[in-house]
């Protein structure tokens, strides 16, 4: 078996402002070294963590984070849902391969291919602690007895390719979490479980005793080395860490935060508009906004969700190209939907994560009827 060299990254504790700032400034690095790096680490402070796609109006409540000083941070470019993570209770790890190559014999640009291949190996780390119970079910989630317990992603984040997961170690106090989440309609829908302090799980309760962090850090290791994978563990560069700095400051801002938010969409919506907003749970969750003139036609609208799609850009893409759209015409709704998401340069897992145009139709259906009353 050819063995492949890759740089590996123990970033052990962190805060949030600083892991959002981290993955950019690697990802930058992969694509200009165009070698492998994989990273792990583990939360080193309580934070409330945002999906690049998703509506931060429609999961959290953030004058109620701001009064209990509660941190929350939008991931740059990576999507998936808001999730409440308590200062060393969920380990994370990533991959961020170069584009165009082959990692451990698939083409990056088989995200489907590589999402499997990568399975294999965290089933392998799990097995060397305690965890082999632990199975992949549904879009990705690593799942026990119906219970979520991590997962694992695969996203072009158009520079490189990105494998990325988590995992519970521990039971996080989800009391703070209760008191500002907001669960959209029909998130839990597909769920075994609808109370989220019950549909969590956690490495100990799976185990029947701790995992840390260095335990799960050491069996991802074993496991890439089994795989093929030797690991040259290294530290950020002097440039690296300048990068990890000056974006800090600018992933913690209220603009970042907010980038996609529902409050924002209706103050800034066109003077005697309706506005009206939809969700449509397909594999992941989708929503969509939309304000529509006397007339019925759309003068602005707004896609969002729980999900792992690329580039960055696509579901603003999307949202701008239904300006000036007839909200009755449904036919040609969806043409100018699937004139962006099914572009040549749209990648998303779709075997397992796939978000269609007709998802995104489907919330913007139930949007465009809230708003006509």
């Amino acid at each position: 078996m050819a063995t492949e060299r890759w740089r590996w990254l123990d970033l052990d504790r962190q805060g949030p402002y600083e892991n959002a700032s981290t993955m950019p400034v690697l990802v930058r690095s992969v694509a200009e070294q165009r070698v492998p790096i994989a990273q792990t680490s583990v939360w080193g402070r309580t934070h409330l963590n945002v999906g690049w796609f998703d509506d931060v109006d429609s999961t959290l409540d953030l004058a109620r984070c701001e009064e209990l000083g509660v941190d929350v941070v939008r991931r740059s470019f990576y999507g998936g849902g808001t999730a409440y993570y308590e200062a060393e209770c969920s380990a994370m790890w990533g991959f961020l391969l170069p584009k165009d190559s082959s990692v451990l014999g698939i083409d990056t640009a088989d995200l489907d291919g590589l999402l499997r291949r990568f399975q294999s190996v965290v089933a392998d780390a799990l097995e060397r602690v305690d965890l082999g119970e632990v199975a992949f079910e549904g879009s990705s989630d690593l799942r026990w007895r119906d219970r979520k317990l991590g997962a694992l992603t695969a996203q072009d984040v158009v520079a490189c390719v990105s494998i990325g997961g988590f995992l519970n170690l521990r039971r996080p106090d989800l009391s703070t979490y209760l008191q500002v989440v907001r669960i959209p309609d029909d998130k839990f829908a597909d769920k075994a479980v609808q109370d989220m302090s019950e549909y969590v799980c956690t490495a100990e309760e799976v185990a029947g005793h701790p995992v840390t962090y260095e335990d799960l850090r050491d069996a991802l290791v074993g496991a890439l080395a089994d795989a093929g994978v030797d690991l040259a563990l290294g530290t950020l560069s002097e440039g690296e860490t300048k990068g990890v700095t000056k974006l800090a400051a600018r992933v913690a801002s209220p603009e970042s935060i907010r980038r996609v938010s529902s409050d924002r969409f209706r103050a800034d919506a066109p003077a005697g508009s309706s506005v009206g907003f939809g969700n449509h749970k397909g594999r992941k969750l989708c929503r969509a906004g939309v304000a529509l003139d006397g007339d019925g036609t759309v003068v602005a609208a707004l896609f969002a969700g729980d999900m792992h799609v690329g580039p960055p850009d696509v579901l603003d893409r999307a949202a701008a190209a239904l300006n000036g759209s007839d909200a009755s015409d449904r036919d040609d709704l969806r043409q100018r939907i699937a004139s962006v998401f099914e572009g040549d340069d749209v990648a998303q897992a779709d075997d397992l994560m796939g978000v269609t145009t007709d998802d995104l139709l489907a919330a913007l259906d139930r949007a465009i009827a809230q708003a006509r009353g």
